[in-house]
């Protein structure tokens, strides 16, 4: 059977309702002291002016609290203020430039009682901090309480400026009054912190504060949480320490690298708003190429130069001994020190870039086509029991083996000789080329001619 059509509606308009009802937020119970409230006037009244709250109870603020300062809003302004008490079923409230109460103690101490911001003009710098004029008593405000960070060294002082204050401390049979505008701060910054929870992600960029420079890093608030800048994420340049670019009180942006609400802990990133030198790189060089480099680090296992600011790549350890064996880098290289490189392999995607020391003698070296009989002339790499390794360009190496060498002592290994001395291997020798192989670089030279060019130069 057929609904009939009128009860059908009726129907369908009951459950848009419920659904309606169970979407809208269920309205506030109440409020703490001196917290901070968000609501639109509804109406202007003689003596009040009433507040919606999206609250079981309305909020009313005296009409007296504004003035020439702050306009009297009409109905439909939203409005910002503080909460004070609940007094006739309603929610008291006060402005949120600063409650305008009487100089007498009870209302001093109501103010501290509630948390609700008093307004005050700092009058002259004392010893420890300011003296501030608070509703025509005079407070005392600590140099730690007058703002959240610490202001930047240069910055003009607050003197004869107006301010909204917290009483942290009131005594009045020792007319002990003192006040705090950072506590205030504290108080927002906690608010907005909850606000972060729902909106700041991994990846974001935001504006913040440098709160403190440390020899790790730099540490920003950027409005309701504090992240570390680590020094790896300061620049691009891993020579640049935090107080080069960076000191406390200075306005930056900074990437969101990662967050963790559980532990606190959040990383920003300094260096991801300037490009990425590698892109750049990449493309102007490639395997193969010849560049210049400056070491910036030792390690075991080789030398870290540096190619541009941000690029950096690795000499292995056993290139660096140009044909004889090392230990400790330190032995050829130091810091600082600048060199002429080719590039081996390059990896874009692991950022990895492997080098090797070019020698401008050996670049130098044209030794041309190699045949039976040619004249060549090399740099003598090493020298092993079994002959003597001669660099005859950057491509090719000969070997003149021992039973070539004549009556040459090559049987014992020669002694290790300090990097100060110059060694064996750096020596030039002359030698005809009889026997030859293009493809293994391969040459020897008979005992009679070879034995008076190493004699010789051997002295």
């Amino acid at each position: 059977m057929l609904q009939p059509k009128k009860n059908r509606r009726s129907s369908e308009m009951d459950a848009l309702l419920e659904e309606y009802e169970g979407r809208a937020p269920a309205p506030r119970a109440g409020f703490q002291p001196g917290e901070h409230v968000h609501g639109r006037v509804v109406s202007v009244g003689d003596r009040v002016v009433t507040i919606d709250l999206d609250a079981k109870t309305p909020g009313v603020i005296d009409r007296a609290a504004f003035g020439e300062e702050l306009p009297l809003p009409e109905p439909g302004d939203e409005i910002d203020a503080y909460f004070v008490a609940l007094e006739d079923g309603a929610a008291r409230l006060s402005l949120s430039g600063g409650a305008q109460l009487d100089a007498s103690d009870e209302a001093i101490g109501a103010a501290m009682a509630a948390g609700v911001p008093l307004e005050g003009k700092y009058e002259k710098e004392v010893n420890g901090g300011f003296e501030v004029r608070v509703n025509g008593q005079r407070a005392f405000c600590p140099y730690s309480q007058v703002a959240l960070h610490r202001p930047r060294e240069g910055a003009p002082s607050p003197v004869g400026t107006t301010d909204t204050f917290l009483v942290v401390e009131y005594n009045p049979a020792e007319h002990t009054l003192v006040v705090s505008h950072r506590a205030l701060e504290e108080r927002a910054r906690a608010e907005r912190r909850e606000t972060l929870r729902a909106s700041l992600f991994e990846g974001d960029f935001r504006n913040g504060v440098v709160t403190k420079v440390m020899p790790f890093g730099a540490f920003v608030d950027i409005g309701g949480v504090e992240g570390l800048i680590p020094n790896s994420e300061i620049s691009w340049d891993r020579s640049v320490k935090p107080g080069d670019v960076l000191h406390e009180g200075d306005q930056v942006q900074v990437k969101v690298r990662r967050i963790d609400w559980e532990n606190e802990r959040f990383t920003f990133s300094l260096k991801d708003l300037a490009k990425d030198p590698w892109q750049d790189y990449c493309e102007d060089f490639g395997a193969g190429s010849y560049v210049t480099g400056k070491v910036v680090k030792l390690a075991p296992f080789g030398a870290f130069v540096q190619l541009v600011p941000g690029v950096d790549g690795l000499v292995p350890i056993a290139t660096l001994g140009r044909g004889r064996h090392i230990v400790d880098p330190g032995e050829v290289v130091k810091v600082g020190e600048e060199l002429d490189l080719k590039i081996e392999s390059m990896d874009p995607v692991a950022r990895r870039i492997s080098l090797s020391v070019v020698d401008k003698r050996v670049a130098a070296l044209k030794p041309g086509e190699i045949g039976v009989g040619a004249r060549l002339e090399g740099i003598v790499e090493s020298c092993r029991d079994f002959g003597v390794f001669v660099r005859l360009s950057e491509e090719r190496t000969g070997l003149l083996h021992v039973s070539e060498t004549g009556s040459w002592p090559l049987r014992r290994r020669p002694r290790r000789r300090s990097a100060t001395r110059r060694p064996r291997s750096a020596r030039t020798a002359k030698a005809p080329a009889p026997r030859a192989s293009a493809t293994s670089a391969r040459c020897s030279t008979p005992p009679s001619r070879a034995e008076s060019d190493l004699r010789g130069r051997r002295g």
